[in-house]
């Protein structure tokens, strides 16, 4: 279900190797534990994850908390911008979704290979619900597939009879859990949730270990990629990108370049400005827990903050309810009122 690029050896395109490199292998019952999931279960599942996924989900404020208060020994994990949306595409099947990731934030650009069709079923022999996932045919057609849905109906997977391994989707207390699974017992040979076959045809295997673990607000992504042995995806610290659901924002702007409108999003979009005074700053946006002044807990708040570029601490900080239908915020010149955009999508605008 993840996606990530060989190219670029990012963690951000799992679906495009694990979902493309396949076989034509039956599916078997798991390895693993035996779950006993009744229907109406996974059909409670399955509506959560129709509800829950669509949407836009932004990891900056994990960037913003390593950056600010501690860096993991390994470093700071990637900023990715990721938007899912359920499409209708029944010449894929009944239950569907497009998904692709930015780097570095709404304006940033589209990740290679990171634009997955997924498909979603359930099975009850296996007791999960199960998702399938692959590039578009002619992916290049279909960039910002969410946007468009004069596309759905005729948009493909690239090859769906070359899909090898399955992400299986169970319910954990509140919380949605899913892994990656080799669809037999042999591919399962680093124990059940992971995948790993030989690579076409070859001595060299390849493993791949993954999981999702996602509710309403938060998105906990984990990949790990071996060839042969050696690690070329994923961190060697084996910790999660924490995603967190981005609410859209319309901003108005007066600084002293003039007045502007600004399509802004509350976890980490950021606009340069410039003060009275002849500073070029940044405003951002930013919905995150973090420590209070004492150190003494983790709040989730609505920060308006004025920054210097390239510095995440904050000159000025101005804290909000954190699901506020207004923010505002003035300082040295600048003015700047926010409402809430109840609209799930909304294309980046530069400003």
């Amino acid at each position: 279900m993840h996606s990530r690029s060989i190219g670029q050896r990012s963690l951000a395109t799992l679906a495009a190797i694990v979902f493309t490199l396949a076989t034509l292998l039956p599916a078997s019952l798991s390895a693993g534990p035996a779950y006993d999931q009744t229907r109406p279960e996974l059909e409670a599942v399955l509506a959560d994850l129709i509800a829950w996924l669509p949407g836009d989900w932004d990891s900056y404020p994990q960037v913003h908390f390593e950056r600010r208060y501690r860096v993991p020994a390994e470093g700071e994990h990637e900023h990715w911008y990721r938007v899912f949306e359920r499409i209708d595409a029944p010449q894929i099947g009944d239950v569907v979704f497009y998904g692709q990731i930015n780097s570095g934030g709404r304006d940033g650009p589209l990740m290679h290979r990171t634009q997955i069709l997924y498909k979603v079923w359930i099975d009850e022999k296996r007791g999960a619900v199960v998702i399938n996932g692959q590039p578009p045919l002619n992916a290049e057609k279909y960039t910002d597939l969410h946007l468009h849905p004069a596309l759905w109906g005729e948009v493909q997977m690239r090859d769906p009879e070359a899909i090898n391994c399955d992400f299986l989707l169970r319910r954990d207390g509140e919380q949605i859990f899913g892994v990656l699974d080799g669809k037999t017992d042999d591919r399962r040979t680093e124990g059940p949730g992971t995948c790993s076959y030989m690579v076409n045809k070859t001595d060299i295997r390849f493993v791949a270990d993954a999981e999702w673990v996602f509710t309403p607000e938060n998105l906990w992504v984990y990949d790990i990629n071996l060839m042969a042995g050696h690690q070329f995806v994923g961190r060697k610290d084996r910790t999660h990108i924490r995603m967190s659901r981005a609410r859209n924002y319309d901003c108005k702007v007066i600084d002293w370049s003039g007045e502007r409108s600004w399509s802004a999003y509350d976890r980490g979009a950021t606009l340069a400005v410039k003060t009275k005074d002849g500073r070029k700053l940044q405003l951002m946006l930013l919905r995150a827990h973090l420590p209070d002044a004492a150190g003494k807990g983790m709040f989730d708040r609505l920060h308006f903050m004025v920054q210097k570029p390239g510095e995440d601490a904050p000159l000025h900080d101005l804290e909000f309810a954190p699901r506020s239908a207004e923010a505002s915020m003035i300082y040295a010149g600048v003015e700047a009122r926010c409402a809430l955009n109840p609209t799930r999508f909304v294309a980046a605008k530069k400003p």
